[in-house]
């Protein structure tokens, strides 16, 4: 890492343009540096060139997060009609509203079928369709500076395929090709250390077009999947093997956003429901104490299910129009929650307690579908 005269932009050439804060002493600076928020570093970044590249340090972001200072924030990445290509919003910690960062969009974008992985401090964005053909096309995401940039493509064109990250080293993608006659180009795995992809020789009985929900297990070596056929699938990083599961096939209402707060596995259901189960080992029940906001909000359903990293709880968003004459405000909603575990009966049930919801956008419901709401993530930066 640099030192930490660099980490203050000190070692800029040419630098002339002296501020109060770099009259003190380095250390000083950086110790200051590391306290401040997100929010208040972003006001910083709007002061100077030299206060701007500070703030964006990455060394500055190690070093806050070895003091711990970092703090949860959800990124949403949403389709908004008219727009061409989808965008990159966040939510605002104290106005509970999201907002549009200003960011480059001068590449193509999919619109759909896009897989995407979260790292320490920003998204994969894998596949998905350009102009309605697959792409090989990937990009990152940096939450720490708020800038997208391309990675390596893939050596396959793929949409609905799934990706892993495992150990924080590999990504592992799997299936969306849509010519799986070919096993040996079905599955490929990305090195983040050395930005190369290779294709994943593994054994399978089937193989899926189509992967609709996998999640890493929490011996971080094995990837839970089910296909759209409802197919679960179990694969082993060590042995290279993706097996399908003896059990019976997955509900079609039980594939979207799946979770793993271990030991149970979470997803987004239909009516407004979030589902849970131990994974082989019980059927799918449904989380109490989302009744409320099910009786609230006439056709409650809910559209993306997510982890926040405010206090290990979850969060989901649905759409709703607000109370009054004006029809034509379609209204996006955000709810946080906690869970916890309660005994009913013998029958071990889970119980959702709402910590916090609103409407954090709003749009002319007059479009065919405002908020088409790809991906939404929760890191801390």
């Amino acid at each position: 890492m640099k030192g930490r005269s660099a980490i203050c932009g000190l070692e800029l050439n040419n630098e002339t343009e002296l501020c109060g804060l770099w009259w003190v002493p380095d250390d000083v600076v950086v110790d200051c540096l590391t306290l401040l928020s997100r929010l208040d570093l972003v006001a910083l970044s709007m002061v100077s060139k030299r206060y701007r590249c500070v703030a964006k340090s990455h060394d500055l972001r190690i070093l806050r997060s070895r003091s711990g200072c970092l703090h949860p924030y959800m990124y949403v990445y949403m389709h908004m009609y008219p727009d061409p290509s989808p965008r990159w919003l966040v939510l605002h910690p104290v106005q509970r509203r999201l907002k549009r960062l200003n960011m480059d969009y001068s590449y193509p974008a999919p619109v759909a079928g896009s897989c995407f992985v979260q790292t320490a401090w920003g998204i994969f964005i894998i596949g998905g369709l350009i102009d309605g053909k697959p792409t090989s096309e990937v990009t990152f995401f940096d939450c720490t500076d708020h800038t997208v940039r391309r990675v390596n493509p893939m050596k396959m064109a793929r949409s609905g395929a799934s990706a892993s990250l495992i150990d924080n080293k590999k990504i592992y993608v799997f299936g969306g090709c849509w010519d799986a006659a070919d096993s040996s180009k079905w599955a490929e795995v990305y090195d983040l250390e050395t930005g190369i992809w290779e294709f994943l020789p593994v054994s399978t009985p089937k193989m899926p077009l189509k992967i609709q929900q996998s999640v890493v297990t929490d011996d971080s070596k094995h990837v839970y999947a089910v296909d759209e056929d409802g197919q679960i699938f179990k694969f082993s990083t060590s042995e290279c093997v993706f097996e399908a599961e003896t059990e019976a096939a997955a509900d079609a209402d039980y594939g979207n956003d799946w979770l793993l707060a271990h030991p149970a596995l979470f997803c987004r259901g239909t009516g407004g429901r979030i589902l849970w189960r131990i994974p082989f080992k019980s059927t799918w029940r449904e989380v109490k104490g989302l009744e409320e906001l099910q009786q609230q909000h006439s056709g409650f359903d809910i559209i993306k299910f997510c982890f926040s990293r405010r206090r290990g709880r979850m969060a989901i968003f649905w759409e709703a129009r607000p109370q009054g004459p004006d029809d034509q405000i379609l209204e996006l909603w955000y709810a946080e929650f906690s869970i916890a575990p309660r005994v009913e009966g013998q029958v071990l049930q889970v119980v959702a307690n709402i910590e916090w919801s609103g409407a954090v956008l709003s749009s002319d419901s007059s479009c065919t579908d405002p908020f088409n709401l790809l991906y939404a993530v929760s890191l801390y930066v």
